[in-house]
């Protein structure tokens, strides 16, 4: 990985630099190409809830397997929360593979996980940007299987249609289901973020989503928090390998923070 988030690189380094933010849970993945012991005893040792991918783009060639070492793997004595699939609804596009199919793919790795440990909690994500029908295909059929715990709302302000408060109210009202905000954050060099948000950045961002949620739990909406995703600048998605980085984390290539978004979030420690 060429942001050495492994256990025995950098992973424990970040985990550090999230909590001095204040930041107590997240996402991370268990991908099948890596072991998921030490990832969720690095995780368990930093004292941090994640809940983990167990499928990011890359389905596992033996889904049933990698589910059951993950759940086997992971403690039993707390809730072991699980994405089963990272927003099955794009994947014809990003892991050539039917959102049907994705979402199958879904459905028997969390009920695998289930026959494998005590506590299984279920995030379901998706691009949830407008208020139409079609992108809650995956979500609902997901939903409708008895496996959502929390419904995931992945909201950018590049791919956005409508406001993050429509969409909050939309998905509430729709399944009456906790809601996280599961992915967002703000790139510095993506042209359309500075477009349609002129003279913000990152902290500019967070305060703005903040807000939007704070309207939505005022009008009844059940939250569990704000995500912001990635917490590493990354190389583009459709280059992995790359060395390049996108602007759009806390923690930077060089292992320091964007100074905009540290302020802010240490502005809420308390």
């Amino acid at each position: 990985m060429t942001t050495k988030h492994l256990p025995h690189e950098r992973m424990s380094e970040h985990y550090a630099l999230a909590r001095r933010h204040g930041l107590l849970a997240g996402r991370d993945g268990l991908p099948w190409r890596h072991d998921p012991a030490p990832r969720l005893q690095m995780a368990g040792a930093a004292g941090l809830q994640i809940i983990w991918d167990l499928n990011h783009y890359d389905p596992p060639p033996d889904p049933v397997g990698h589910a059951r070492h993950c759940a086997e793997a992971a403690r039993h004595d707390q809730p072991f929360w699980i994405c089963p699939v990272n927003e099955p609804m794009i994947y014809p596009m990003l892991a050539g593979m039917a959102w049907e199919h994705a979402t199958d793919l879904a459905i028997t790795m969390a009920r695998v996980a289930k026959d494998h440990h005590p506590d299984v909690r279920v995030l379901s994500t998706d691009p949830i940007t407008g208020i139409g029908e079609r992108q809650f295909a995956a979500t609902d059929r997901l939903v409708q299987a008895g496996l959502v715990d929390v419904v995931g709302v992945n909201y950018y302000p590049h791919t956005a249609r409508t406001s993050l408060l429509k969409v909050l109210l939309k998905t509430w009202r729709r399944y009456g289901k906790p809601i996280l905000l599961a992915e967002t954050s703000w790139h510095d060099g993506h042209r359309i973020h500075h477009q349609r948000h002129p003279g913000f950045n990152k902290a500019a961002w967070l305060h703005h989503v903040q807000a939007q949620v704070a309207e939505a739990e005022a009008k009844g909406v059940e939250m569990a928090g704000i995500c912001w995703y990635p917490i590493i600048d990354c190389p583009p998605w459709q280059r992995p390998h790359s060395r390049n980085r996108w602007s759009h984390g806390l923690i930077r290539k060089d292992g320091g923070v964007d100074p905009a978004l540290s302020t802010a979030l240490l502005e809420q420690v308390t």
